[in-house]
């Protein structure tokens, strides 16, 4: 069954239970209000007759008569009989000692009553008569007399009946209006609903971009609010799925490409010294070439290893001095200086201390000089630090070639090189910006970088700032 069809159904449930109780309560307090009054009229009648006849009773022994059978008969027929527009439908009077059907003085009481124990004295009860119900009054008069009398509750039943079937008639009509209303308001009310059960189906399907944007101002619009949340998380998240499985295909790629151009030199020079007998000019060449290509598959190899390294395992931060690590980067360094135009470094002592790791932050730094190095031959790199905050931006700045606006977002990709062929010429492999970057990310800091072409590079790494160690303390 559906939502809807369900919701319909238990709000005529509701609605027929609930109009049924209050109408039943209704009829039946009508129902016992109009006896109440017909009982009270219906004893006044009683009460009249029984004084009317006591008066008859009194009025013959002040005037010395004898009060007879045959003379109350008379008197009762004239009184009592209904055609003559007496107050009493039924009646009967007997003696105290006497019974209703045998030896009554007067009665127009229904044969089937005769063997039926009629109320006693001052007593009244309800009884059967055909199709008819009847309310009967007893009370015993002067002289040994009983009045015995009868009031048709017919139309009171009736009465009830007729109300009964005009309430069925009503509950019928406010079913139908209401299984009317009830279809009408669940429609509107599960349209959105159906709006996020097809949303969702939609996005299921791979139309992530899809949102319901239903605007109601109850716990259904704050549904199609979390749901179109959801669905932004999830079209983020599929989209970071994407970007990551374009980003190791790329990265494949690029790495078997990496691969394949130092060893196919490797393969051609080593073919040459093993087929042909060169003069020692061409073998010391193709020995240094052989060198260069071998000397870029270890750091090659060796970076890929350290980014794989930081990418599974957590590291143990402590206070390390700066200008320490700076330091053993420059010294580390002076190769790759010598061999770029003897660029000179300038690294600013600070004094600052940050949380971190020593190696790292050494590779860290080395790496961004040797950048700066092959970015501006000959030039001067700039190493400075200052604290901003509970924070320390260490900044590494050149004043070579610089990077293009619209290549920034990408240098810190894998195997990602501006210029190919001469990144290539000069050693690089496209690694040495991204694990900056990692290391950077290691130690809960970012790397930002702010370069245009032709006045060179500053990159910015921000760092965790601690204090000083106290004098005597670990360094």
């Amino acid at each position: 069954m559906r939502f809807s069809e369900k919701l319909v159904c238990t709000i005529l449930l509701v609605v027929v239970t609930f109009f049924a109780l209050g109408g039943s309560a209704l009829l039946y307090g009508d129902f016992q209000d109009r006896l109440s009054s017909l009982a009270d009229q219906e004893q006044n009648r009683h009460d009249m007759l029984c004084y009317t006849l006591e008066n008859e009773i009194l009025t013959l022994h002040r005037q010395g008569e004898a009060v007879t059978e045959s003379g109350l008969r008379d008197f009762c027929a004239d009184l009592l009989d209904p055609a003559e527009g007496g107050p009493a439908q039924l009646a009967a009077l007997y003696r105290t000692d006497g019974d209703a059907g045998q030896g009554a003085v007067y009665s127009c009481l229904p044969a089937a009553w005769e063997k039926t124990a009629l109320p006693g004295s001052d007593q009244r009860m309800i009884l059967r008569s055909g199709d008819s119900l009847w309310r009967v009054y007893c009370t015993d008069l002067l002289d040994d007399w009983t009045l015995v009398s009868a009031y048709d509750l017919s139309e009171a039943f009736d009465a009830r009946s007729r109300s009964l079937q005009r309430f069925l008639l009503l509950e019928a009509a406010v079913v139908i209006g209401a299984a009317a209303a009830a279809a009408i308001f669940s429609r509107r009310l599960i349209r959105p609903l159906a709006v996020l059960n097809q949303a969702s189906r939609r996005i299921a399907a791979g139309d992530y971009a899809l949102r319901t944007d239903v605007r109601t101002d109850d716990e259904i619009g704050q549904l199609s609010q979390s749901f179109d949340r959801m669905a932004a998380a999830v079209q983020d998240k599929v989209a970071a799925l994407e970007l990551s499985v374009q980003q190791r295909e790329d990265f494949m790629g690029a790495f078997t490409h990496e691969l394949k151009t130092p060893m196919t030199g490797i393969l051609g020079y080593a073919d040459l010294l093993r087929s042909m007998r060169p003069d020692p000019a061409e073998q010391r060449e193709a020995a240094r070439a052989i060198y260069h290509e071998a000397h870029r598959l270890e750091s090659l190899s060796g970076k890929l290893l350290q980014l794989l390294h930081l990418d599974e395992e957590e590291l143990t931060l402590e206070p390390v001095s700066l200008d320490k690590a700076v330091n053993q980067a420059v010294k580390a360094a002076r190769p790759a200086l010598e061999q770029n135009g003897h660029a000179r470094v300038e690294a600013i002592s600070t004094g600052l201390w940050v949380q971190g790791d020593t190696d790292l932050l050494c590779d860290l730094v080395l790496n961004l000089i040797t950048n700066a190095a092959k970015a501006g031959p000959g030039g001067t790199i700039t190493v400075s630090a200052q604290q901003v905050g509970k924070a320390v931006l260490l900044r590494v700045r050149d004043h070579g070639c610089g990077i293009p606006a619209d290549q920034l977002a990408r240098v810190t990709e894998p195997f990602y090189m501006v210029d190919k062929s001469r990144a290539r010429k000069q050693g690089g492999s496209g690694l040495g910006l991204a694990l900056c970057s990692r290391i950077a990310q290691a130690h809960g800091g970012t790397l930002t970088i702010d370069s245009a072409p032709g006045k060179g590079t500053a990159v910015t790494v921000t760092l965790q700032a601690v204090p000083a160690p106290e004098e005597g303390g670990a360094l």
